[in-house]
């Protein structure tokens, strides 16, 4: 009877802990979601239907895909916002492979500042660079919504601070916090990727119109290619700010903490809100940026 027991207890784990993570992947899909809307509300209605005409385009089986991937009703429509998620959500077909790194950068432990291209191709930087031209110039209805698609995805990437990080930790993905840090987000890119905004607890509307308010309360240069590296720069002081606790700098080097295991202060999550909604509003707003510059913003 114990045994039973025993083994009741187990399944019963086994089933909470595969809850957790499916709501752990939907919530991480937020971000993503937030940035597009934002940037998509920005645009004027021509741009808007312009948008809406190419997702109409989109592959049945893409559709399917990506309505499974965010949990969505199979047939559900595909908004830009939900099509942020795409590029997620197709990472692991075999066309798709190469753009696995796309969604990063990885940098030397004892690099001080990004201040221009540090990779030669396949990292976010150039992933966005090379998705703003393909938008601008291809004809191409498929390619210009995979473009379209794939840089809604990068300007969410670059501006969350561990995408810019180092690979020995999987940009902290090998980084446990621990149980006294009071969050469910049991790595510190969990944490970055779900917990920072979750636990904001606020609804997709509710986000949206909050920082809608803020659109005019934050500049930003327009769109220049070298910028790319300047948004990398911007994480990377924020990941590796003492605060962050992400890594601790001894001689000019960024070292791991020990056992890849930090433990978050009380305050971490207040510290750190006004941060990642700046971040998440600075990319909507780029993202509007480059959309109203490209030339293919004007095609049928």
């Amino acid at each position: 009877m114990s045994l039973l027991y025993t083994y009741s207890q187990r399944v019963l784990l086994l089933i909470t802990l595969l809850i957790i993570s499916s709501k752990a992947c939907a919530l991480g899909q937020l971000g993503h979601q937030i940035v597009c809307q934002l940037g998509f509300q920005q645009l004027n209605v021509k741009q808007q239907h312009q948008i809406n005409t190419l997702l109409e385009r989109l592959p049945q089986s893409h559709k399917a895909r990506l309505n499974s991937y965010t949990k969505s009703v199979k047939n559900a429509p595909i908004t830009f916002a939900k099509s942020c998620v795409w590029a997620d959500a197709i990472k692991k077909m075999d066309e798709y492979k190469p753009y696995k790194t796309s969604h990063y950068l990885n940098v030397s432990r004892g690099t001080n500042s990004i201040k221009g291209a540090v990779c030669k191709e396949y990292c976010i930087g150039q992933a966005i660079i090379k998705h703003q031209q393909q938008l601008a110039t291809t004809n191409d209805s498929w390619e210009r919504l995979q473009a379209l698609m794939f840089l809604g995805h990068w300007l969410g990437d670059i501006h969350q601070p561990l995408h810019i990080s180092y690979a020995s930790d999987w940009g902290g993905n090998k980084i446990k916090t621990t149980e006294q840090s009071n969050t469910r987000c049991k790595s510190l890119h969990w944490y970055w990727d779900d917990c920072v905004l979750s636990q904001q607890n606020r609804s997709f509307k509710q986000w949206v119109s909050i920082l809608n308010n803020d659109w005019d309360n934050i500049t930003v240069n327009p769109w220049q290619p070298n910028n790319v590296w300047l948004w990398a720069n911007e994480s990377y002081q924020i990941v590796t700010s003492p605060a962050f606790k992400y890594c601790q700098k001894t001689q000019g080097i960024c070292k791991s903490y020990p056992n890849n295991t930090v433990t978050l202060p009380a305050n971490y999550q207040a510290h750190f809100t006004p941060i990642i909604n700046q971040r998440i509003l600075l990319a909507a707003k780029r993202l509007t940026g480059i959309l109203n510059q490209s030339p293919a913003k004007n095609r049928q």
